[in-house]
């Protein structure tokens, strides 16, 4: 398994003899995965896991291998204390494409550290800030000195590797062998038939519009699939000469209609360089065509209403730094303040997206009226205002197989730049931003709003927002369809892993909280959702569950979620009670309904993101950071009384 001659993976620090002989005596050690290579060790670390004073930490060891950074307690305690059950990273290990910064601490000064270089200097703590929000300090002020220095060194080194070879998802070596429940219902998207299907799906009109075949070899562009559906009338020809005109070659693209042909389409902007907009016009008046009363189609331009690339990922990084503060000293200046200083991340103001996509949804059906999504490469927003509008219109996206098939199509096959959007390298490429955070954080504003029409939970999407930034599944790898089978073909390898077989994730226990007990599969209405800021709100289970602070003991909305989950229980006893005249079957004993409740003694607000220790954790918060939970008022005596 720990093979350094038979893996493409090479190290930058120390020699293989050098690491065997790294003595740890009955220290616990991470757990490797099939073609997980250890790279630097030591024990006598100290992870501090509060900002509060006195802090509270865990002693243990500190390992990088070419897939996680690891931290393992000398006294990890393997028993479940709610908390979300990852078979490949435990509860202190992070993935190190995740890694975004690091941070060496010293007493008056914090300063952050390039990934890439070396270090020289001695270390007496480092904080590691990850992708999802998520903040690891530790000290190292009783561990070997050479040992600390060869760690650090290893993680600013494999945290932005410069090439996508030298990423995990090439070495790991177990694949699937046989098709999985959670993969047969997906749309891939890869393929004629599953966009044929959509098509017949929607009830469009096949004499109108046609699938189209002519980048089989991505010779019109590296950045279109393979297949995808334009008008019937623009023959091969007319679309490849009208492609050059666009950037990245993207040339319009129908992703959704209606039976009355009103579509959906996402394209991009035409080349700066190129001022004659003679092709675009033809497209557009090839789309005006595939309209049953030859409207010509409204056109959103959403480089003029939405952030750039920069603008957003510098709210992000605001945001951040506000929900998961680096010291409890930052932490108490900003609790009082909580919510001005959310106003000038202007974040909820992002997540406004959803005015336009309510916009363009009332076009298609109100007005009768084709939308064409316009922007930039038409690779970011195209993608969160595309998948919005559908979400609002379409129930088929609202359950969990059809929302991974929405993302696989408007996401994956349609070529968001994931590899350079989530910084995986480490070149002059890198362009980070949070689309696709953002497109989640609509949706969940879309389930609070309507939370019986979706099948999934937030569990669900915050999950999915961690997936991200894990280097073994190839739906979150790649910039476009491309580069995936060009990859794919280079490794020689069966497949690479999908990000929607969970089973390879998770345990039952913990997908079966991924479905809502509130989803009702007849709600099959429109979504109109309020989207003024007023009516927004803090995605508290993604952005603030690493802050132990902010956390209720034993309370917060999954007390909420679970109860649901045993009424769920009941209703569908009563219900099987009715099938059979009126005879109740029930078990005297129920297991799920037993589990539970035993499961809601232990959890805590976040739920399952955190541990349940049966102890207050951190400081009580203030009244900002406190009044996020004030709707579960039981929640907020629990902790009272604690």
């Amino acid at each position: 398994m720990n093979d350094f001659k038979n893996s493409r993976f090479r190290s930058y620090i120390g020699t293989p003899g050098e690491l065997e002989d790294i003595p740890l005596g009955d220290f616990k050690r991470a757990k490797l995965l099939d073609g997980e290579i250890l790279i630097a060790e030591t024990e006598n670390i100290i992870l501090y896991t509060s900002l509060s004073e006195p802090r509270t930490y865990r002693k243990g060891v500190l390992t990088v291998t070419n897939f996680k950074l690891s931290f393992i307690p000398n006294d990890e305690d393997e028993e479940y204390l709610g908390i979300q059950q990852h078979y490949m990273l435990k509860p202190y290990e992070v993935c190190l494409s995740s890694v975004d910064a690091v941070y060496h601490i010293s007493e008056k000064t914090r300063k952050k550290l390039n990934l890439g270089q070396s270090i020289s200097h001695k270390v007496k703590e480092l904080q590691i800030v990850c992708k999802n929000m998520r903040i690891l300090h530790f000290s190292f002020y009783r561990a070997n000195k050479d040992k600390v220095k060869t760690i650090i060194n290893a993680i600013l080194h494999h945290a932005a590797p410069k090439r996508l070879s030298l990423l995990f998802a090439y070495d790991y070596k177990e694949r699937l062998n046989s098709p999985n429940q959670y993969l047969k219902d997906v749309q891939w998207f890869e393929k004629a038939n599953d966009w044929l299907k959509e098509l017949d799906r929607t009830k469009t009109n096949k004499l109108k519009w046609r699938v189209c075949k002519v980048n089989e070899y991505f010779q019109v562009s590296v950045n279109l699939p393979q297949v995808f559906i334009v008008p019937a009338s623009v023959e091969d020809h007319i679309l490849c000469k009208a492609a050059e005109h666009f950037q990245s070659h993207c040339s319009p693209v129908w992703v959704w209609g209606t039976p009355h042909n009103t579509a959906l389409i996402r394209m991009a902007d035409l080349d700066p360089n190129i001022q004659d907009r003679t092709q675009e016009n033809i497209m557009l008046e090839h789309i005006r065509r595939s309209h049953d009363s030859l409207h010509g189609p409204h056109i959103l331009d959403l480089a003029k209403d939405f952030p750039t690339a920069k603008e957003l990922q510098t709210s992000f990084i605001k945001l951040r730094e506000l929900c998961n503060p680096s010291s409890g000293r930052l932490f108490k200046q900003q609790d009082n303040k909580f919510y001005s200083l959310l106003e000038s991340t202007r974040w909820l103001h992002f997540t406004r997206c959803l005015q336009n996509a309510v916009n363009g949804a009332r076009q298609l059906t109100w007005d009768n009226c084709t939308v064409v999504l316009q922007e930039g490469s038409g690779r970011d927003m195209n993608c969160v205002i595309s998948s919005l509008i559908q979400l609002i219109l379409d129930p088929h996206w609202r359950t969990i197989r059809g929302f991974q098939s929405l993302i696989q199509k408007e996401w994956v096959v349609l070529g968001h730049q994931f590899t350079k959007r989530s910084a995986l390298l480490d070149n002059d490429s890198n362009e980070p931003a949070p689309y696709f955070l953002l497109f989640l954080d609509c949706t969940w504003q879309l389930l609070q709003q309507y939370p019986t029409a979706f099948q999934f939970s937030e569990t669900y999407l915050t999950t999915l927002w961690d997936t991200i930034h894990i280097t073994i599944f190839d739906t979150f790898l790649f910039n476009s369809e491309h580069e995936r089978k060009k990859a794919k073909r280079e490794t020689k390898s069966a497949s690479f892993l999908s990000a929607w077989d969970y089973s390879r994730q998770f345990p039952e226990s913990d997908i079966h909280l991924f479905c809502n007990p509130l989803y009702d599969d007849s709600f099959s209405e429109r979504l109109y959702p309020k989207h003024t800021v007023p009516f927004l709100e803090v995605w508290r289970q993604c952005y603030l569950r690493w802050l132990s602070g902010v956390e209720i003991v034993s309370g917060g909305q999954p007390q909420i979620d679970l109860s649901c989950r045993v009424l769920a229980l009941e209703i569908n006893a009563l219900r099987q009670m009715l099938l059979v005249n009126g005879v109740d079957t029930r078990p005297k004993y129920n297991q799920a309904k037993e589990d539970i409740l035993h499961l809601m003694q232990k959890v805590n607000s976040f739920f399952p993101f955190s541990r349940n220790d049966g102890q207050g954790q951190g400081f009580l918060p203030g009244n900002d950071l406190l009044s996020l939970d004030a709707q579960d008022s039981q929640s907020l005596l629990n902790l009272t009384n604690e």
